[in-house]
């Protein structure tokens, strides 16, 4: 299979980013999103040029952190996938692929495809579950929750904190991820229990 990639390219936060185009061959359909980017950076490498930078960690779809758009879409055109679980076999020979990076004031461009992820991993430190006195009223921790309500919740609190939302929203989310997490408390809120 043959791509043509547009890619963004972009020194430093604080230089101007553009788009650069690279032919590539020899992509196998069965290679992820992001293994297209290692051979695309063989190939930078080879020929002396300084190869994309881009984020990746644990390359199975449950960290996030491989967020990037591709032809304009969070993580690509599959959906519920991470780019690093996207397969090449979503594309056809020929195409061409348009890639950068979140496009969201919370995430400013560091290099190339890589943001600033600090507002996200603010709002996770500062999350987690507390117990405090609260009178008379029951410790919310031990409210019975019915099936339906928690199931719901529960794909709501499968969300991995990966910027998609915030990348996906006409006006950057200002709520970021938050959104996913008040939804998914929503359901267990007293007033949902019957």
């Amino acid at each position: 299979m043959q791509l043509q990639l547009k890619v963004w390219r972009q020194t430093a936060s604080n230089q101007q980013g553009h788009f650069e185009d690279y032919p590539l061959s020899g992509i196998s359909s069965d290679m992820s999103f992001l293994e297209l980017l290692d051979l695309l950076n063989e190939q930078l490498t080879r020929a002396g040029q300084d190869p994309v930078e881009f984020d990746h960690d644990c390359r199975e779809g449950i960290c996030g952190s491989c967020g990037l758009m591709i032809n304009g879409q969070a993580h690509g055109p599959q959906q519920r996938t991470a780019a690093c679980q996207l397969y090449m076999r979503n594309f056809q020979d020929g195409d061409t692929v348009v890639i950068e990076p979140w496009r969201a004031q919370a995430f400013p461009v560091v290099k190339d495809l890589v943001v600033d992820r600090n507002a996200f991993d603010r709002i996770m430190a500062a999350g987690g579950f507390i117990s405090v006195r609260t009178g008379s009223a029951p410790e919310a921790n031990t409210v019975l929750i019915p099936q339906q309500n928690a199931q719901v919740a529960f794909d709501y609190a499968t969300c991995i904190g990966c910027g998609a939302c915030v990348a996906a929203c006409p006006n950057a989310s200002a709520s970021l991820f938050t959104a996913a997490k008040i939804a998914h408390l929503a359901q267990l809120d007293g007033a949902n229990v019957r």
